[in-house]
């Protein structure tokens, strides 16, 4: 079930979300996030019930993080099991507007891979993305 879904990216998004109502909408939005910032988020909720999930994507060039919280799975991020194999990578720091965020270096995956979980996202109406490996926060 597709649902709609509000995106939060921009200041103005405040009092009017952009409204994405295709998957290959939500795609061309995120690439253009990811061609033009620098370690910016994307705050995605189903647009008729902003309370039932929220998936926060993320792009930095060619990578990119995901963050998902909603009534099965409270905050958890994705995880790269190829990452940081000694234990000791520092937190990387995403930005929503002019706010940042700090992800487990581990959580950084292929900007291709956050799109298929964001667009997973919009066609099951809200659920966790399968499409993608996650990690449990604390």
């Amino acid at each position: 079930m597709v649902v709609e879904l509000n995106a939060y990216y921009d200041f103005e998004h405040g009092k009017e979300p952009a409204r994405v109502t295709s998957e290959e909408q939500l795609a061309a939005i995120l690439e253009e996030v990811r061609r033009t910032r620098k370690a910016a988020l994307v705050e995605l909720l189903p647009a008729d019930n902003p309370a039932a999930a929220t998936l926060d994507v993320g792009f930095c060039e060619d990578r990119g993080v995901v963050w998902y919280s909603g009534p099965d799975h409270e905050s958890c991020y994705s995880h790269n099991p190829d990452a940081n194999a000694t234990g000791e990578a520092k937190p990387v720091l995403y930005y929503y507007m002019t706010s940042d965020t700090e992800y487990p270096a581990s959580a950084e995956i292929p900007a291709a891979d956050v799109i298929t979980a964001a667009r997973e996202y919009m066609r099951t109406g809200g659920r966790r993305p399968t499409a993608i490996a996650w990690y449990e926060a604390d």
